[in-house]
């Protein structure tokens, strides 16, 4: 056989029948996904101009894929018309887009372009930035910069104008020598800390207050981001719809995307999901909308008029982590983020510890490739670095990666990347033996949900103890109480769900918004931003910071990185569910050895199901996760769960004991749930 790298097959071959199709079409598929996950590995781990990758050669491989996908769903397509057994990876091959040679190319360009503004983009501001003493952060808007990667020069950042000004200009006019020594900021991660108020000293030695902080950086990059991409995101919706159109005769991108989750009425589904959670997140707005009046009293007349917090002052970019405010709403004196920072694991001790969660259920453990192969807080040569599993196919299944960043100071949030991350090794571990087709998730969704399920056994105050981070005596109930639960209980839900709750919104309305662009039932050209907020209002209940008068020129969706890298959110809204589904059916089997929701009711708050050493856990998920793609969704959710429908029942479970105090905290502050939109 020729290498997909210099072959392009035409029509069927002679002599040939259905499972000699099947044989060949993985073989084939092998090689071209074993090329591109070098690609892929190349464009992570080195610096711009280093390694095999070019723009050039990702045209030509997803040219070639393309010629190649044509020619084998072709010739497919001839067998089975007679009945044949590959249905299904017929199907997981052949549905999706169909692009020309040219739209490849044109697409690889804008996305290049686009992914270079989010990556590669900063912020800059002089090394010895001087500031009128009690400034609001009116004055630092005069000496912000921004440095993008296609000008040889920093351009000046107007927080009046859309459009940077070249420096030169403004700085000739102010009489002013442009500053020799900059301290610059990425948006990810830098910027992303300061938003969750880790670091926010490095901004002028601390000269500011923190909301001024806040606002800077959350303007600043919205202003550096999202302007440049505008045009070009509108070229690629055009340029995806036409795919989707003549691929599946898909009406547009939106289509193509929700079919790979193979859930009939998607959006139905996702808005009822969405209203089912809806109340838990109202609740834990209005609590937190409370503590942020009275940490920031300069914005609570505005927070009053419409119950709209804004959204620099909540926590993260994306107002999606709220961890910030756990010890505001219950004191605790075990602080599970500072157990985690105290214990000075590094990165390699994160990948153990959560090995052997995995391999305490019977799961395997890591090959010695793996450990050769990875690059595990040795990452300095890399410059930016993102948590990463990486299957790179090769002949035998066992050249298997991942990407684990240096440890920074948020420890809790380091060890739950490093177990999302393994439970995606773990899954293409177990699917290794399948043909190519199907050595994947049954959907993606349940691959970003495994390592979730996962890593709710990891956190149990069981396994906390046995971790050492967390003294025995928490796990006592406190008789006063007459409750099963004690204090740390609260506390521990709270953090969890102040971490994890409010990014489910964002989740949602990211593709909702997206799915509107490409359907047409939103004007790209004038609304593309203000239908942004609309949702951003409706939904999470945010509203942009008052200092712009109006965000219509903006493009802030293209803020976030996977707008840039072109990745379905839906995925991980419906994985922010499935996980808590899967880790309550690993407890009935854990407890009953069968999975039930209805016979099965687990003896104890959900949250302290410990999994750890579970073998009959260990079992379902291996004969779970092991049919990969090779069957539908609803087989593998029934395995796990004994259901055959996403729910958000498990989650609104887990949280129970949360919602309840939550409604005693709202009685006796009597606070308003909700908002105007």
């Amino acid at each position: 056989m020729g290498t997909p790298g210099g072959w392009y097959p035409r029509g069927p071959r002679t002599g040939t029948n259905a499972k000699a199709w099947f044989e060949r079409m993985n073989a084939e598929l092998l090689s071209l996904n074993h090329e591109a996950a070098k690609y892929g590995w190349d464009l992570s781990t080195q610096p711009q101009g280093r390694g095999e990758f070019t723009l050039e050669s990702m045209v030509q491989l997803a040219q070639r894929r393309s010629a190649w996908l044509q020619d084998t769903c072709d010739e497919g397509a001839l067998y089975r018309q007679h009945g044949w057994p590959y249905d299904r990876a017929y199907y997981l091959l052949c549905r999706g887009p169909r692009y020309t040679s040219e739209e490849l190319s044109q697409m690889a360009r804008l996305f290049s372009i686009i992914q270079r503004i989010y990556t590669e983009s900063e912020v800059c501001l002089p090394t010895n930035c001087e500031l009128p003493v009690e400034d609001d952060g009116s004055a630092l808007w005069s000496q912000t910069f921004v440095r993008y990667p296609w000008l040889s020069t920093v351009v000046h950042l107007n927080l009046a104008s859309v459009a940077p000004v070249p420096a030169q200009v403004i700085y000739q006019n102010l009489k002013l020598d442009i500053p020799e020594q900059l301290e610059c900021f990425t948006g990810e991660p830098d910027l992303e800390r300061l938003m969750l108020s880790d670091g926010i000293d490095r901004v002028c030695g601390g000269q500011l207050q923190n909301e001024a902080v806040l606002r800077w950086a959350w303007e600043s990059w919205r202003m550096v981001a999202g302007p440049p991409m505008r045009k070009k995101y509108g070229q690629l919706i055009d340029l995806m719809n036409n795919g989707c159109l003549r691929g599946a005769s898909h009406q547009d991108a939106g289509e193509c995307w929700r079919e790979e989750l193979e859930i009939a009425d998607l959006r139905t589904v996702v808005d009822r999901l969405w209203l089912e959670v809806k109340p838990l997140y109202q609740k834990l707005h209005a609590v937190v909308r409370h503590f942020v009046r009275r940490k920031y009293p300069t914005e609570a007349s505005a927070i009053d008029g419409d119950g709209l917090i804004p959204a620099h002052l909540v926590g993260g970019m994306w107002s999606q982590s709220w961890v910030g405010f756990s010890h505001d709403i219950i004191p605790h004196p075990v602080d599970i983020d500072q157990a985690f920072a105290r214990t000075n694991w590094t990165s390699m001790d994160l990948v153990r510890r959560a090995e052997d969660l995995y391999a305490s259920v019977g799961l395997p453990r890591m090959p010695g490739e793996f450990w050769n192969n990875s690059l595990i807080g040795n990452t300095s040569s890399m410059g930016k670095c993102h948590g990463t599993a990486a299957n790179m196919f090769a002949d035998d299944a066992s050249d298997l990666r991942m990407i684990v960043c240096p440890r920074t100071e948020a420890v809790a949030q380091d060890f739950y990347v490093t177990v999302h991350e393994m439970g995606h090794i773990v899954y293409y571990m177990e699917t290794a033996k399948l043909p190519t087709i199907f050595r994947d998730g049954t959907t993606a969704a349940f691959q970003e949900a495994f390592g979730d399920a996962m890593y709710l056994g990891a956190v149990t105050p069981q396994h906390l103890v046995r971790l050492g981070l967390l003294d025995s005596e928490h796990m006592a109930p406190e008789a006063k109480t007459g409750s099963s639960l004690n204090s740390f209980d609260y506390a521990f839900l709270l953090r969890m769900a102040l971490g994890k709750i409010p990014s489910i919104p964002f989740e949602y309305l990211m593709d909702r918004y997206r799915w509107d662009l490409f359907d047409g039932s939103v004007d790209y050209s004038s609304e593309a931003n203000s239908y942004f907020w609309r949702l951003l209002q409706q939904q999470q209940g945010i509203r942009a910071p008052s200092s712009v008068r109006s965000r219509t020129p903006f493009f802030d969706a293209g803020a976030v990185y996977h707008l840039s890298d072109n990745t379905p959110f839906v995925r991980y809204f419906l994985a922010s569910l499935l996980s808590y589904q899967i880790y309550e059916g690993l407890c009935q089997s854990t407890l009953y050895g069968t999975v039930s929701s209805v016979t099965n009711e687990i003896p104890m708050p959900l949250h302290r199901c410990d999994l750890y050493g579970s073998k009959k856990a260990g079992k379902l998920l291996k004969k779970s996760l092991e049919l990969g793609a090779s069957v539908h969704w609803t087989v593998v959710l029934e395995a796990l769960t004994g259901d055959v429908e996403i729910s958000a029942n498990s989650l609104l479970k887990y949280y129970q004991p949360l919602s309840d105090y939550l409604d005693g905290f709202i009685q006796r502050h009597q606070l308003i749930i909700g908002w105007e939109h």
